[in-house]
């Protein structure tokens, strides 16, 4: 953590006999399937306006009036969504199954002259768990006390047994990526960026396809060749180099890069230091490479002798190899290098001939598969393991007949179609899950239930009378809330050089002058600053619950804590409470908009409940309705008859219309209808754009058929009412039939054998569980996390294996045989080019000291907290208290003000990696600071987090 010194505080103690750890539940990580390009990222209407915006494909009915259990993405969407990227996967999960075409089918349709059209059979089909969270017990320690409400998974990254919940506690559920890129379109794809890796293609075969395997170095394989220590390039031991050792393996790579490097167990008699900046000079016996620019270095991936272990060497980037065993993630030793050649740790330094068959992390490279078999659907034998966001596919082609080409066809219409369904379970499912929400914890009730009949708040008009002159300083005053549309301000007159003084310079100024009367709201762009002119003012606070009008709201609205507190700064408030208000549109009872204000506390006809509420989800099973029906239906409602069709189908539209699934629709997607049935495939794109909605359509769970399952015979009797267009749907019936893979994969254990099952729309259900209004998580929280992950980047700790990281880069697990029972005490040394040394006893993720640990004071918060381990949760908290009790930058952190709690508040004296401290240990700037944050509290908020504590797991210390 800190520093690093030449003498030990405490003496190095056994550790303490391993206790087994409890088993935890693991919160289940969610996410879109695809970053959008701008807007609020964890507001689901983002992705609910692109969806509008595509060219059919809408939930639950398609263009034809027929059930459609999923969602279109294409070109259209495109402008809205980083589709170009790839497909992210919407949970935490395990591929199951795949189709890979080796290139898209042609369909023939049989007009004068023939007209050919693409398509995608490709899909990749993933299987989920989502698991209640454990009901809490009173005797639960505060480690664990707040229950996350994200959705769970059992598996557990921090080396805790996986959670066992009961089987009436788990939802077993799939997500379907159809109609993705063909076998060419990767080939393509690869030569277009091959041989140039800074602009080499973002498309990469998949990591779960069969085939023969290898593995390229590519564009994100950032690891880079020591530079010569004749350049006297600092290094530090405790912070993650942003040379060759930039993986989180181990932070001595240009000292272990060299097979004549001091080790642990070398160093001889320790000298106390004066030096903390710590270099080596390369023994004079190496010899140099003379193929290498000793000034620059190779960009490529690093070779270790071992996991995790010492670099031995670097292939540069379009290399290729190839490992030995059937590993796709994680470590793996080198069976071949098939492409280029490995070059020393160290620019000009001597090759290690170890380096062919060293150790190298997969995740850093490219997957290169030839896959095998093609055009077939693939049911792997042990499913392959995803996260939330992992890329799974790219979109590709499907031309419909209007697409359709005379020439042979090109593609030319992307489009993905993404689908979420459940066997007969779900419903009895949800019951349980609105019994447990019951008994959770209030900080787990992230969503904001505004019901039918509520009334927003308009803000009150600046008083008459409260108009402060131009020239008066406006103050803040102490009790500001610091945030939000309004500041409380005291005007102050300021003498006359001060006045003069205080223009043009964009600083805050401090009161020295006279009190003007007493504290009034203003606006917060005129706070902080002298009166340019007249400013109107508030005598109080400007929103009441008093001064809600008469109008209410017509229909119920669900909005996430996180989406709500990133609308952007005029849709925040907060009052002189502390009480948090929004700025929302909503939908009067004549479907017309309204905006208004809506208080966090005690605001009537308003609810916080938990996602596992399921708020605003309605299930409606329409399995008795056959495919038929529902296309005549469309028919009658979009007056598309032929003569003698109209008595008939108007009887099969009353039938239908009677139904529940119209119903249904027809109050969620057009509640200023008549009621007589009528919504169609374009009433659910213009619901799209409405949030009110929008919300309601996705947040319909019907029970269906699928298409990709069942008997051909449905599709057949509708060419009885194909009119002239019959040839035309025989041509697609052959489609139709192609695509279908639900039989194939029925070998999958527990999955539905029975096609009909529960169709959910996926952004409402993501909306759900993801972000702020999934996992219980307030924006405070995630500003803290954020901030912890931040840490890590400095001190060389991210990712998982960065819990059991010691000073210098070794593994207290791996390298020594410890356990997370205790703090492990180890004594680090390691010499500068003075040939001084530093000794350290920094461990986990946060390169805790083991003096600290043990200091009584913190012995004492460790008690206080029930911090019993140094299991990775543990770390996390532990660092909480840090930040709490010993730098007192909590609150700073929970308002966003990195920058004073890095430096005023003297974190950069905790963690010596952090900037504008004067240990000169290296590390990292204020602005990759600031980046990290920023890119890591979007990660929060929207569900993702690599961080072991559950959400709600710090709600003790930070509250």
């Amino acid at each position: 953590m800190a520093t690093h010194h030449g003498k030990s505080h405490h003496p190095s103690t056994p550790a303490a006999p391993a206790t087994p750890p409890t088993p935890q539940w693991q919160p289940l990580n969610w996410s879109f399937p695809f970053a959008p390009t701008n807007g609020n990222t964890a507001d689901p209407q983002t992705w609910l306006k692109a969806l509008a915006r595509a060219d059919g494909g809408f939930y639950p009915l398609g263009a034809n009036g027929m059930f459609h259990g999923g969602i279109h993405f294409d070109a259209a969407t495109g402008g809205a969504l980083k589709q170009g990227d790839g497909i992210r996967v919407i949970a935490d999960g395990e591929v199951v199954a795949y189709r890979l075409d080796s290139k898209y089918p042609e369909l023939t349709y049989p007009t004068t002259p023939k007209r050919y059209a693409l398509y995608s059979t490709g899909f990749v089909l993933v299987r989920h768990k989502l698991v209640l969270p454990p009901e809490p017990k009173p005797s639960i320690a505060p480690a664990a006390a707040a229950a996350p409400a994200s959705g769970a998974s059992t598996a557990s990254a921090d080396g805790t047994p996986s959670y066992q919940p009961p089987a009436d506690e788990v939802l077993e559920f799939y997500s379907l990526y159809m109609h993705q890129l063909d076998w060419a379109g990767y080939q393509a794809a690869v030569q277009a960026g091959d041989g140039n890796s800074q602009s080499a293609s973002s498309i990469h075969p998949l990591p779960f396809w069969r085939g023969d395997k290898r593995f390229r170095v590519g564009s994100k394989t950032n690891d880079r060749q020591a530079l010569p220590p004749q350049l006297n390039t600092p290094f530090r031991f405790d912070v993650d180099s942003t040379t060759l050792d930039a993986t989180p393996a181990g932070n001595d790579a240009r000292l272990a890069g060299l097979a004549a490097g001091p080790t642990p167990g070398s160093i001889g008699p320790l000298v106390a230091p004066t030096d903390e900046t710590l270099r080596y000079t390369v023994p004079a016996t190496l010899a140099a490479d003379a193929s290498q620019n000793p000034d620059t270095g190779q960009i490529g991936i690093a070779i270790r002798d071992r996991a995790n272990g010492t670099v031995i060497g670097l292939l540069p980037r379009g290399g290729e190899l190839s490992v030995a065993g059937n590993a796709a993630t994680g470590w793996a030793q080198i069976a071949a290098i098939t492409k280029g050649t490995p070059v020393a740790a160290v620019a000009g330094g001597m090759q290690d001939p170890r380096a062919t068959t060293g150790c190298v992390s997969l995740g850093k490279l490219d997957a290169v598969v030839d896959p095998k078999p093609l055009d077939t659907v693939v049911v792997l034998d042990t499913p392959y393991p995803v996260k939330a966001g992992d890329v799974v596919g790219y979109l590709g082609e499907y031309q419909r007949y209007r697409e359709s080409q005379q020439l042979p066809p090109k593609p030319m219409h992307p489009m993905l179609h993404v689908e979420v369904f459940a066997g007969t379970q779900l419903e009895s499912f949800i019951s349980k899950s609105q019994e447990r929400a019951k008994k959770l914890p209030e900080s787990g009730k992230t969503l904001l239930v505004i019901r039918q009949g509520a009334k927003l708040v308009k803000a009150a008009e600046p008083d008459s009378n409260n108009l402060v002159r131009a020239g008066l300083l406006l103050t803040l005053t102490k009790d500001d809330p610091g945030k939000g549309w309004w500041a409380k301000v005291q005007p102050t007159q300021l003498p006359a050089q001060s006045a003069a003084h205080g223009h043009g310079h964009g600083r805050a100024h401090h009161a020295s002058g006279t009190p003007v009367g007493s504290p009034l709201w203003v606006e917060r762009s005129v706070a902080g600053k002298a009166a340019s002119s007249v400013v109107r003012a508030w005598s109080t606070f400007p929103l009441r619950i008093a001064n809600a009008p008469s109008q209410a709201v017509g229909y119920q609205q669900v909005l996430s804590r996180g989406q709500l507190d990133q609308s952007i700064d005029n849709s925040n408030a907060t009052d002189d409470h502390g009480s948090h208000w929004w700025q929302i549109p909503g939908g009067d009872m004549n479907g017309m908009t309204i905006l208004g204000w809506v208080c966090e506390k005690d605001h009537p006809d308003t609810q916080w409940e938990s996602p596992w509420s399921w708020p605003g989800f309605d299930t409606v099973d329409t399995t008795s309705i056959p495919v038929l029906d529902l296309y005549r239906r469309n028919l009658y409602v979009t007056k598309q008859l032929l003569d003698g069709e109209e008595e008939a189908f108007s009887t099969v539209a009353a039938t239908v219309n009677a139904g529940l699934l119209i119903g249904k629709l027809e109050r969620a997607a057009n509640r200023q209808g008549d009621g007589k049935g009528t919504v169609t495939p374009a009433d659910l794109r213009k619901a799209l754009t409405i949030p009110w909605l929008a919300e309601a359509v996705s947040h319909l769970i019907v029970r269906y058929q699928s298409e990709w399952g069942g008997d051909m015979s449905r599709w057949d009797q509708l060419s009885k009412v194909m009119g002239n267009g019959k040839h035309i749907w025989q041509a697609e019936l052959e489609r139709i039939e192609k695509l279908q893979w639900w039989d194939k994969v029925k070998a999958v254990k527990g999955f539905p054998a029975d096609p009909d099952v529960w169709h959910i729309h996926p952004v409402g259900l993501v909306g759900n569980f993801a972000g702020a209004g999934g996992v219980g998580l307030t924006i405070e929280e995630a500003r803290v996390r954020a901030f912890l992950r931040m840490i890590r980047v400095g001190e060389g700790t991210e990712r998982p294996a960065g819990y059991e990281r010691l000073f210098g880069g070794q593994s207290f697990v791996k390298d020594y045989g410890r356990d997370f029972s205790d703090h492990p005490r180890i004594l680090i040394t390691r010499t500068n080019s003075k040939g001084k040394t530093l000794r350290s006893t920094a461990a986990g993720a946060y390169q805790v000291m083991g003096y600290n640990w043990d200091d009584p004071a913190y012995v004492a918060y460790r008690r206080k907290y029930g911090i019993t381990d140094f299991n990775p949760a543990s770390q996390d908290r532990y660092c909480v208290i840090l930040l709490k009790y010993k730098r007192h930058a909590l609150e700073d952190i929970k308002s966003g003000e990195i920058q004073k709690a890095v430096i005023k508040d003297g974190c950069n004296l905790e963690w010596a990696s952090l900037p504008g401290n004067n240990y000169g240990q290296g590390g990292v700037g204020m602005n990759t600071v600031v980046e990290k944050f920023s890119e890591y509290l979007r990660d929060e908020l929207s569900g993702k987090s690599d961080l072991a504590v559950s959400i709600g797991g710090i709600d003790d210390l930070i509250k």
